[in-house]
């Protein structure tokens, strides 16, 4: 190590030159204030690049652009928990009792425990929710079902809620007002992906059509 000032060698640990007295301790100090400089300035540069990136504005499709489907909502199996609890029962109930009495009470019994168990698998089949470029596309029931054809730029109407018991198993239940009536569309699988969508409709779609060309 050499002094800065005259030039002779010096020890590294030395804090004044022992041949001219220069103050070297200034000129660390001096070194480590452009050095944490350089460092503030990368990390501003950092911020503000995230920052932009944050603030991206998204737009969505066209009217005139072809409708392409994004996202299809799936059931969580928690859908089927009463048809896997009464199936069982159904059986032991068949054999044991309905085959020796055929009763009025036994076939009404019978039936409720079938349509406890048909009812919820004919809704996890036939219950839609597909989610478009343009549209939330929304079907709910079996005899008569209920269609719901809503536009991306209102699917700020669409509401997620969950229970404990659905934090816990990661699914949940949405509602939405249809004319002035309300809907629930129940267990939902994976809501948080749902959520995301909900947040920010046109970002999903610029991303969804992203990975579709990559």
């Amino acid at each position: 190590m050499y002094c800065p000032n005259c030039g002779k060698q010096i020890k590294e640990n030395d804090n004044f030159c022992r041949y001219c007295g220069f103050d070297l301790r200034a000129d660390f100090v001096i070194d480590k204030q452009q050095e944490n400089e350089k460092i503030h300035t990368a990390e501003d540069y950092h911020y503000e690049e995230n920052t932009s990136s944050s603030n991206e504005k998204y737009e969505l499709p066209s009217d005139n652009t072809e409708e392409l489907v994004l996202y299809d909502v799936k059931k969580h199996w928690m859908a089927l928990f009463w048809p896997v609890i009464l199936t069982p029962v159904f059986f032991i109930y068949f054999w044991n009792i309905f085959l020796n009495t055929h009763s009025i009470f036994s076939w009404l019994v019978v039936l409720a425990i079938l349509a406890g168990i048909i009812y919820p698998i004919l809704r996890y089949t036939y219950d839609k929710i597909i989610i478009t470029t343009k549209y939330v596309h929304i079907k709910i029931g079996v005899l008569n079902p209920v269609e719901i054809d809503l536009p991306l730029s209102q699917i700020d109407r669409l509401d997620i809620t969950q229970t404990s018991m659905g934090k816990l198993m990661d699914y949940g239940m949405l509602a939405f007002t249809a004319n002035s009536e309300r809907y629930d569309y129940k267990y939902i699988q994976s809501p948080g992906d749902l959520r995301y969508i909900i947040d920010n409709p046109a970002r999903f779609v610029k991303e969804s059509l992203s990975e579709d060309v990559d």
